[in-house]
């Protein structure tokens, strides 16, 4: 504040304030192993390939096609008079096949190889992980492989989709079947009653493996099928058809995959699993411990779905390495908890409602939701995953909730162990969707067929009904989300009732990105001591969530402007609704003075992480650093590659080291009134010995633009007019 405080002295009233640019940078026999057909090999990465043998040569039993079952999964009911939620769960169909041996154990692994395994080959290391992992003969994993361009050992085809069984430290050859995309809720059902049908076993568990994007895009994302993934509803879907023929509830579903512990998710999984392994984060590529997995089980065969699910969890952190640890999470969710969760959270969802009938009250919910821990990426450049951490929604609104402490008593119920890394230190065990930012109908049907109560599904929609009116919610009635009932529609229904339910959005279409609600008491202006300042007036004031600032340097001739990006260096007061800048004139550079192009990720009281575009080696991706605010101390964290156009979350922080190279990316505009954005590139810097460090500095000598940037309750921006300033060789800035 000091330091803020003298530069914010030795500034100068200049020039009038210059009008510019508008934000543009915006997956039955008893239990024995089928006699093996060939030789194993111990090592698929080797030079070795397995020897292709057809299921009839195997003894394996190909099951007759199942008569698809009506799909019950989760179907809820709640009706305004009595406020009641129902859950009804589908149940098993099957006959538990005789003289399953104790202690027996096969884990089925969905193993949808994707760019995981084409760029790196992390699916080839996690089958040999398992191989390393089965020693005993109680424990058995069974692969079906596929969705990778190119796998990176011997074994495995890209042209099929490849069936292994993983047992005593040797790989054998189950078979293989036409190729389809892992993305589709019949590949992964049949996968599941095959492998059902020929390794029963007393104890059983479920693995889905890839990236994931959360409650909305789901896991699996097929690289051969157009990224095509397996939603919530396809998972549904694929598992009550497997359900037909089992007998109890799998003993875990885990999803070695980013994103995927969501209560949405949570609740589909309560109709087939006892527990539930996920995580709220993105996952470093390396992903869990398939060895120590396969080595407990060897040891411990009478454990059970939550003393595996502590293992998982613990050998997952122990096998990161350090620069990774701190983004870490893995939950274990005990499913029997989830159904008194999701009544207790129904009835706060209507709190919740009816609280943000207020318009004042839904812009400090909205606020508040703003601050908590949100997962995978949450900003304009690289995309929104809309996970946010349920505890800490429901603190939101915990003062005038009378529901919420029993939220909170049953997420601490259902989330049984957990481990989360430094970064993540308040994050509660399970996440769920909130619209940060209010996305396209198809976002929002997805949510739609997901959604855990009446209430909160009327909540959001409520949000984008406001993002597309001008930011008016008043009057607003969840009328048409109760009569028509379209929230509680599942699979199996008409595909008329699925077009109903993607037509309840259709007026999301006309969001058009502005946002008209914020307005003024005070416009921007400058002051006679050079502050940068405004005020909202009571419109303004409940409808703005966020307010930061963009800085831009001008080049020598003052046409173009590069944009620096964003700063929280703003000084506010929601009482009030008086903002100032509070900019030093300090910003992060690479070792040769480039500044790099900021966006601020998350922040909070004590720290904040920026995200800055760049080529690493040529290749398009993100540069994450992490600030201490105390100290201004700068951490690189390393490059990763965000959201996709699938919406599948890259599982890799990769980190910066010696040799890389590094291009910082920039968007520059034309001050004219064209104001076109070009794509602009710095200069390549090649990280030296000592590896990369980012400084925290004062910007160089030179001409800058500066306006302060509001992000509305509903996502959207407003951008103000900027003004020029300079920096002198003191560093002391003039307005």
């Amino acid at each position: 504040m000091d330091e803020k405080s003298s530069h914010r002295s030795n500034r100068k009233l200049a020039i009038a304030v210059i009008a510019l640019l508008a934000l543009c940078l915006i997956a039955f026999l008893v239990w024995k192993r089928p006699s093996p057909p060939s030789e194993p090999s111990a090592d698929i990465s080797a030079d070795i390939a397995v020897q292709a043998t057809s299921a009839e040569d195997s003894g394996l039993a190909e099951p007759e096609e199942l008569p698809m079952r009506a799909a019950t999964g989760i179907s809820m009911s709640a009706q305004q008079t009595s406020d009641t939620l129902e859950i009804v769960r589908s149940q098993p169909g099957g006959t538990r096949p005789a003289n399953l041996a104790d202690g027996s154990w096969t884990i089925f692994v969905y193993l949808c190889g994707s760019d995981l395994e084409t760029r790196s080959g992390a699916a080839t290391k996690d089958l040999n992980e398992m191989l390393s992992g089965c020693t005993g003969s109680n424990v058995r994993f069974v692969v079906e492989t596929g969705g990778a361009r190119t796998w990176r050992n011997n074994a495995v085809s890209a042209r099929k989709l490849s069936r292994y069984l993983i047992q005593d430290g040797q790989i054998y050859d189950a078979g293989s079947v036409a190729p389809s995309s892992m993305g589709e809720a019949t590949t992964l059902s049949e996968f599941l009653v095959w492998g059902v049908s020929n390794y029963p076993s007393e104890h059983m568990g479920l693995i889905l493996w890839d990236h994931g994007g959360g409650s909305i895009t789901g896991v699996c994302f097929d690289e051969l099928n157009q990224r095509d993934s397996l939603n919530l509803r396809e998972l549904d879907t694929a598992l009550n058809q497997a359900y037909g023929i089992m007998w109890d509830k799998f003993d875990f579903i885990g999803f070695d995959a980013c994103l995927m512990c969501t209560l949405e998710t949570a609740n589909i999984m309560a109709t087939y699993s006892d527990y539930m392994v996920a995580s709220q984060e993105s996952e470093p590529g390396t992903g869990w411990d398939y060895g120590s997995i396969g080595r407990y089980l060897s040891q411990n065969p009478t454990c059970d779905g939550r003393e595996l699910g502590r293992v998982i969890c613990d050998s997952y952190l122990m096998s990161q390495p350090a620069s990774t640890r701190g983004f870490v999470t893995l939950s274990l969710i005990d499913l029997s908890m989830i159904d008194p969760l999701l009544e207790a959270y129904h009835q706060f969802s209507h709190e919740m409602f009816d609280l943000g009938s207020n318009q004042q009250n839904l812009a400090a919910i909205s606020r508040a939701i703003h601050k908590i821990e949100n997962y995978g990426c949450n900003n304009r450049r690289e995309g929104f995953t809309n996970m946010v951490d349920l505890g800490g929604l429901v603190s939101t609104c915990s003062s005038a909730a009378p529901s919420a402490a029993s939220v909170q008593a049953a997420i601490y119920n259902a989330v049984v162990y957990q481990i989360r890394g430094t970064y993540h230190a308040d994050a509660c065990g399970l996440s769920i969707y909130y619209p940060l930012f209010i996305s396209s109908k198809n976002e929002l049907s997805a949510f739609h067929a997901v959604a855990v109560n009446p209430w909160y599904l009327a909540y959001v929609n409520r949000l984008a009904q406001g993002a597309t009116s001008n930011g008016s919610t008043l009057g607003y009635s969840p009328e048409t989300i109760f009569q028509e009932s379209l929230w509680n529609w599942v699979l199996g229904n008409s595909q008329e009732v699925q077009e109903q339910v993607e037509d309840t959005w259709d007026y999301v279409d006309d969001h058009d990105g502005t946002a008209p609600q914020i307005s003024f008491e005070s416009p921007p202006q400058v002051d006679g001591e050079g502050t940068f300042w405004f005020r909202f007036d009571q419109r303004g004031k409940d409808n703005a969530a966020v307010v930061s600032a963009y800085v831009y340097q001008l080049s020598d001739d003052g046409k173009h402007a590069i944009a620096l990006g964003e700063t929280y260096d703003v000084y506010g007061d929601w009482e009030t609704g008086q903002f100032a800048d509070g900019f030093n004139g300090r910003w992060l550079s690479l070792p040769d003075g480039q500044n790099l192009n900021l966006i601020v990720q998350s922040a909070d009281e004590t720290t904040i992480v920026y995200t800055s575009p760049i080529e690493l080696n040529g290749q398009e991706c993100y540069l994450r650093i992490r600030q201490d605010v105390a100290s201004g101390q700068v951490t690189v964290d390393g490059a990763w590659g965000a959201l996709d156009g699938s919406g599948a979350l890259d599982r890799s922080v990769r980190p910066i080291v010696s040799g890389d190279t590094i291009l910082p990316l920039y968007r520059a505009v034309t001050v004219a009134e064209s104001q076109r954005v070009d794509d602009y590139e710095g200069e390549v810097y090649t990280v030296g010995s000592g590896g990369l460090t980012v400084s925290y500095d004062y910007l160089p000598i030179g001409a800058y633009l500066y306006s302060f940037c509001i992000q509305d309750i509903y996502g959207d921006l407003y951008c103000t007019e900027s003004i020029q300033f300079e920096i002198d060789g003191n560093g002391d800035i003039y307005f």
